[in-house]
């Protein structure tokens, strides 16, 4: 099939008529988002001012709360001789066992002010936790009312090399049970202090305080998160508004080019 030149012609007059329509669409719609580019952008400023000063209206708000639990758990800790044992929290101490009794008396100690470590190996020597207070190491291990039979001579052998390997300078059995005489006596030979459940009830705070501790110390944390989200949201909300009006000021300056 051959083109003569009225049909090349032909389709040239109809390609240019194509490309200038195109063209002034295009000139067109750049005219228009040029026009909407300071609104736009003058909205979105707004818009961000507006978050970010929601975000922190919230920060304070986390801020007070953080302020609030702070000062419970410093009461709390201030106010360990007032949680004497109530009849349903001996109750409670004779029930636990296992894990449930290692986390709740460990956690006691760490609110008596012991800083408190698993071993590196679980279990390690029969040792549960290092502990330690005003720089003196001391090895745990919590035994629960179904394990006392455990202590005899290879078991506190045991555990007389574990304090050897940590370096602590004492070892302690806490027990929710209580120790017959022979038992402590048997102990006491080899150097070990031993906690039975009359010795708790005699010189620690009640297991409350662990719910009390506890419960506080989870509402405090969850605030703080919630701060530092917000604060982040903050500082994003800056940082876009730097970065906006910095496109509004070129926005501006061009107009003003383009004016001229």
């Amino acid at each position: 099939m051959k083109f003569d030149l009225v049909d090349i012609a032909l389709f040239i007059i109809i390609f240019s008529i194509v490309f200038y329509y195109a063209y002034i669409r295009y000139r067109e719609e750049k005219k228009k988002k040029e026009e909407q580019l300071i609104p736009n952008l003058k909205s979105y400023l707004e818009k961000l001012r507006k978050e970010k000063n929601e975000y922190s209206l919230k920060a304070e708000k986390f801020n007070d709360k953080i302020k609030i639990y702070s000062q419970k758990l410093k009461k709390i800790k201030e106010n360990i001789g007032k949680y004497k044992w109530e009849k349903d929290d001996k109750k409670y101490l004779k029930s636990l066992k296992g894990t449930d009794f290692e986390w709740t008396f460990s956690f006691m100690l760490s609110i008596l002010g012991f800083k408190v470590q698993e071993t590196p190996v679980y279990k390690d020597k029969n040792i549960d936790f290092i502990v330690e207070i005003k720089g003196k190491k001391l090895c745990v291990d919590f035994v629960d009312f179904n394990q006392l039979k455990k202590i005899d001579e290879k078991y506190l052998d045991t555990l007389i090399k574990g304090k050897e390997k940590y370096r602590c300078n004492g070892i302690w059995i806490i027990t929710n049970s209580k120790v017959d005489k022979e038992t402590k006596k048997k102990v006491k030979k080899k150097g070990i202090y031993i906690w039975d459940y009359t010795d708790i009830l005699q010189f620690f705070p009640s297991i409350m305080i662990v719910e009390d501790f506890y419960e506080t110390e989870t509402k405090l944390h969850n605030y703080e998160l919630l701060h530092k989200e917000t604060t982040d949201e903050i500082i994003r909300r800056e940082t876009w508004i730097k970065e906006v009006e910095k496109k509004l000021e070129e926005a501006y300056r061009k107009k003003g080019k383009e004016e001229r």
